[in-house]
């Protein structure tokens, strides 16, 4: 879901087609050219999607407090005279509706998770559109309460802590996918709502008739990956907007009463780079490689980078890095305040670097900067906070209002690259690790038989691989009499059947009609490296 707009934020850097230059100041190849063959495509949309809706009539305790003003209604009396009746109203509106609709409201405990609720029932009735379940749950809210100033000694309406019950409405949208709002029964209705990104560009590509195949909220196989993710780019927020105000207006008996004054504002959204390998042969390996390395060389100037931030002293937000094994797999998180990177496998075959934020507030972006009012009666809530004159463009913290959606992605893309980027320095010693458990694993002959692998900590192969390694022997070829010399108490059938061993495991190739031995290329660089190994770590580090 990804809106693009005409001037980049400050917070995007480079461009995708840019190189990325390594510490040294060398072009460094990405991780994208390094495995081109092994990757069918990338695509980058928005996650988890979470939108707060605030009736802004009673929506913090000076609006309240006007509000009773006008309609000559005590403070005191709010809770009995308003609340509570609203109070039952949203309450009885939602059952009636959820009745019509031939779902149960089931009450959910609070040692229960709403999301295994959902799935369940989505296993017996399906994906079709319409009303999945409607769950209650009591829940803190936040709430008002009367409130007596030190200085004046005079009642004012001021926040308070409350606890309510919660109606969590699922329902399938023909557009959005899997949806829920949550309506709290008490004033002042802080309304909450969550789509997915990934279930809107699933509805998107069924329509345009593109193949594919998702598990969870992850897409692991695109038949045309260029063509979704110009159904990202057309994303239009006014489609969400609609499917806002009439899911309200549908199941919130208040709504008639402070619906014009309904807004909607980002509380949190993730936004995904997906690398979608063809199989899951290279990226097990590959993604070990990247943690291992990102839980060392991260530090906390680099967060700053990836997230477009300059470190400073006088910042109360601190970079942590985070590493954690779960069930699912293995996830690094990079935070910094309310806004962090991870980067986690999905199931075995994509990569996934996800930006996630709470405060969209912390990214930048080049707008109109003016001052803060309500939108006018019947202007439209683009145009919210406009004073009617030109304001002035300047570089300003993004406005949390849903319609800057667009501008989000194009900013949490831009920390996604740069994260990317970063981990494309280190160079992927995956291949390396294949090769080395090639050899040390035992492998079979031709006729069958078990053939043990190379031990660099056992004294006859290390006394072997010694012997291989004598310059004279490198020139002329090995022979099993040239290595009697070398290995004093080895016998001629024992130093054979090393030999032997040492071809099958693609450490020696043999001449073609002799019996003359020379290293292969990979065994050159496995006898080099095994016995500088041994001479130069481990003994040296023995004797410190």
């Amino acid at each position: 879901m990804l809106v693009l707009l005409s001037r980049q934020s400050r917070n995007q850097g480079r461009s995708e087609g840019e190189e990325v230059i390594g510490k040294g100041g060398m072009k460094t190849q990405t991780l994208l050219e390094r495995h081109e063959r092994e990757i069918k495509g990338v695509l980058e949309c928005f996650d988890r999607v979470i939108l707060t809706g605030t009736y802004q009539a009673i929506g913090w305790p000076q609006a309240l407090s006007a509000y009773l003003g006008t309609h000559g209604i005590q403070m005191r009396d709010f809770a009995s005279v308003l609340a509570n009746p609203w109070r039952l109203e949203v309450g009885a509106q939602i059952r009636r509706l959820a009745r019509t609709e031939g779902v149960a409201v089931r009450q959910v405990q609070a040692s229960e998770r709403k999301e295994e609720v959902v799935a369940e029932l989505l296993a017996r009735r399906g994906r079709r559109p319409g009303v999945v379940c409607v769950l209650g749950a009591m829940e803190r809210c936040r709430s008002f309460e009367l409130q007596h100033a030190a200085a004046d000694g005079r009642a004012r309406m001021g926040w308070g802590p409350g606890k309510c019950q919660h109606f969590y409405i699922y329902f399938i949208d023909a557009e959005f996918g899997l949806c829920h709002l949550r309506v709290p029964t008490w004033a002042p209705f802080r309304l909450q709502f969550y789509c997915n990104g990934h279930a809107w560009l699933e509805q998107q590509m069924r329509k345009a008739g593109l193949r594919f195949q998702k598990a969870d909220n992850c897409f692991t196989h695109l038949s045309d990956p260029e063509a979704a993710q110009a159904l990202v780019r057309k994303f239009d927020p006014r489609s969400l907007h609609r499917l806002l105000e009439e899911t309200a207006a549908r199941w919130i008996s208040v709504h008639r009463l402070f619906g014009s004054t309904l807004h909607w504002s980002i509380a949190q959204a993730e936004w995904s780079t997906d690398v979608l390998f063809k199989n899951d042969r290279v990226l097990p390996e590959l993604f070990r490689e990247l943690v291992r390395t990102a839980a060392v060389e991260v530090g906390c100037e680099d967060v700053y980078r990836f997230l477009g931030k300059k470190p400073g002293v006088a910042r109360k937000a601190t970079a942590t890095t985070r590493f954690q094994t779960l069930v699912q797999g293995t996830r690094l998180k990079h935070t910094l305040g309310e806004t962090s990177l991870k980067m986690y496998d999905k199931a075995g075959s994509v990569l996934r670097i996800e930006c996630t934020t709470r405060d969209v507030t912390t990214f930048t972006h080049y707008r109109k900067v003016e001052p803060r009012q309500s939108a006018r009666p019947g202007a439209s809530p683009v145009d919210a906070g406009s004073s009617g004159t030109a304001a002035p463009k300047k570089w300003a913290p993004m406005r949390k209002t849903f319609y800057n959606l667009g501008a989000l992605g194009q900013a949490m893309s831009a920390c996604n690259r740069r994260y990317l980027g970063y981990v494309s320095q280190w160079r992927d010693h995956t291949k390396e690790r294949q090769d080395l458990r090639a050899v040390t694993a035992s492998r079979r002959d031709k006729n069958a038989r078990s053939v043990r692998g190379v031990h660099f900590f056992q004294e006859d192969d290390l006394l072997f691989l010694r012997a291989l390694q004598r310059g004279e022997l490198q020139i002329r070829g090995v022979r099993n009499r040239q290595l009697q010399a070398h290995l004093p108490g080895w016998s001629a059938p024992k130093i054979g059947r090393n030999l032997r061993r040492f071809r099958v495991l693609k450490v020696l190739k043999r001449v073609p009609g002799t019996r003359k031995y020379y290293p292969t290329p990979q065994g050159e660089k496995l006898i080099a490296a095994g016995l500088q190994l041994t001479e130069r770590v481990l003994l040296p580090g023995l004797a410190a």
